[in-house]
């Protein structure tokens, strides 16, 4: 606890970068909700809604990878500010739609935010080496995501009510704020990446966009760790394709809940993610983020597994608040380990290359676990298809520690994050 509040009391740096990244999610979360909630009631087509989540995909799986070299080229701290204030400005044109003839400026605005996004979180990502000493980063990373999943609950819910109450209009205003607030943050953030050293002859001339992208897909096949870690995010993409499928028609059909018994099992996840959160952050400095990661999968796995299947045993609802709640500690623990390591294995030069190359990689295993869950839902059983989203991370988990067990690779950007102090 006292390692917490030390972090965050002492390191103003810190305290900006979260509260910017927790305003600007909870924005996205309204936009994203309220728009999906204004699509429906002016189409009246679940089609037209369920054709925005595709939408915003696209982005991330033709410009996540090449948004990288452009983070890599620019100052990370005002790629977020300009980021922050162009995603403001996608916002104005919603205040254009009022009727099902103009839906299509909804679908034009959510392709070029997910543009924009491709550039804010690699630089976010990149930056967090700098702002915090590397024995903090997995506390760090831990309250990050906690942070994510109190914007999550709370945008989820707002963007609802506000669409509801002031259409598109309303939820575009409040998204619109939230960037600039974001912004304005970020912008008070003072730290000075120091510049790695370059090796190899002196070139005057810029190198080519293409070779600086292969450079960085390279690493992430050459390196052990980092390709480890790559595959690792592939398989949990591919995991977390069919969970956003399938767990809706889990939950309502399997289950037989209704819409509120939904919406309670949905919060209940969310507010396990918070708790958990917490509790990695408390301990984050005890903990060595290889382990936490594998063991944190093969925890998380066992569990959704049992999420998946303990319907065949006991067909009753109060068993998946309980383990709903409990996933959320292995869940906060793998993806704050994961951050972790990812920003201490990569090079400072390549951090925004690796984390677009990889991100890029869970987009399409997504995609695929979407396309897999839709195909084979109602022929295969919603239960055996959904028991994939546990069973791929019992993999990845022991496949983490075998891989890193013996290999020699000395984490490349840890130095960097070290030479941060608030």
């Amino acid at each position: 606890m006292g390692d917490v509040w030390r972090l965050i009391a002492r390191n103003r740096n810190f305290r900006l970068l979260l509260s910017a990244n927790l305003i600007s999610s909870a924005g996205d979360w309204i936009l994203g909700i309220g728009m999906m909630y204004y699509v429906y009631v002016l189409t009246g087509s679940a089609l037209a809604s369920g054709a925005m989540l595709f939408v915003a995909m696209l982005p991330q799986l033709l410009f996540g990878s090449l948004a990288g070299v452009f983070v890599d080229r620019w100052d990370r701290r005002n790629t977020m500010i300009v980021s922050n204030l162009l995603l403001a400005a996608t916002c104005v044109p919603l205040f254009t739609v009022h009727d099902s003839a103009s839906v299509w400026v909804i679908y034009v605005v959510v392709f070029v935010q997910g543009i924009f996004e491709q550039l804010l979180f690699p630089a976010e990502q990149a930056m967090m080496p700098h702002v915090v000493p590397a024995e903090d980063l997995v506390s760090a990373n831990a309250m990050n995501g906690q942070n994510r999943q109190v914007a999550r609950l709370v945008g989820a819910a707002l963007g609802g009510v506000l669409a509801a109450v002031g259409g598109i209009f309303l939820v575009a205003l409040v998204d619109l704020v939230s960037y600039l607030v974001a912004a304005g943050l970020v912008m008070a953030i003072r730290v000075s990446a120091p510049a790695e050293p370059k090796t190899g002859p002196v070139d005057a001339r810029p190198p080519l966009i293409r070779h600086e992208w292969i450079e960085g897909i390279r690493l992430c096949w050459t390196d052990r760790y980092l390709s480890t870690l790559f595959m690792f995010r592939v398989l949990s993409g591919f995991g977390e394709g069919i969970i956003a499928v399938l767990l809706a028609p889990f939950i309502i059909s399997v289950l037989n809940a209704d819409s509120a018994e939904y919406g309670a099992v949905i919060s209940a996840q969310a507010v396990g993610g918070i708790a958990a959160g917490f509790a990695v952050a408390v301990l984050g400095r005890r903990l060595d983020p290889r382990i936490l990661l594998g063991y944190g999968a093969l925890v998380f796995g066992v569990l959704d597994l049992l999420i998946a299947i303990y319907p065949l045993a006991v067909p009753a609802l109060w068993p998946v608040f309980v383990l709903i709640c409990l996933v959320g500690l292995p869940s906060a623990a793998l993806n704050a380990a994961f951050a972790t390591l990812q920003q201490t294995h990569t090079p400072d030069a390549f951090r925004g290359r690796v984390f677009g190359a990889i991100n890029t990689g869970s987009g399409l295993a997504m995609l695929l676990g979407i396309l897999v869950a839709g195909a084979l839902g109602d022929v295969v059983g919603i239960i055996a298809v959904l028991s994939l989203q546990g069973i791929v991370h019992i993999i990845a988990g022991p496949y983490v520690l075998v891989r890193t067990r013996e290999s020699d690779a000395s984490p490349a950007g840890l130095a960097v994050a070290g030479e941060s102090r608030p």
